[in-house]
């Protein structure tokens, strides 16, 4: 998952604690996800037992103690064995999708090539089933309108994916 990532690239780039980390990450992509406890606390804590990073007390003086959060060398090849990670399951999801290419820089060519491929194949059957849709005669203006914004956008990423490739593939 996605926020797993984020996560332990946030640790990565320096030790922190959680109410950190959530601030960081909510700085970087809050216009695409929201980190709330419910998610950090229970991941922070997964990771501690699983060694991906450690977790050191940081007292304070009449304040409760802070938990500062470090990676480990486990974490950093989790890492990138997140990114590299990428299913069909996941390639329906942007969010999943535009975190990944945000850390090619991380990963190999083949493998870059692989998740953008898979986003790309996934989209263009999305796009079919979007023109059945608009092909089907409803007189419906607003589904109409949804339908035409929506084919817009995946046509829109579709080009975009190519582009990529090309970079890629240079």
């Amino acid at each position: 998952m996605y926020i797993e990532l984020l996560i332990l690239i946030q640790i990565e780039m320096s030790p922190k604690y959680g109410y950190e980390i959530k601030k960081e990450i909510q700085k970087d992509l809050g216009y695409l996800t929201d980190v709330n406890h419910n998610m950090l606390y229970p991941t922070l804590r997964r990771f501690t037992e699983h060694g991906l990073i450690t977790k050191k007390i940081n007292a304070q003086d009449g304040k409760p103690n802070q938990y500062v959060y470090e990676i480990t060398e486990v974490g950093k090849r989790k890492i990138a064995d997140l990114i590299n990670d990428f299913s069909e399951k996941d390639a329906k999801h942007q969010i999943d999708f535009l975190i990944r290419v945000s850390l090619f820089g991380r990963i190999s060519q083949e493998n870059q090539l692989r998740i953008l491929n898979m986003r790309k194949k996934d989209l263009e059957a999305l796009l079919k089933d979007l023109k059945i849709r608009e092909d089907e005669s409803v007189d419906d203006l607003y589904r109409n309108e949804v339908l035409r914004i929506s084919i817009s956008q995946v046509n829109g990423e579709i080009l975009w994916i190519n582009e990529l490739i090309q970079k890629v593939v240079l």
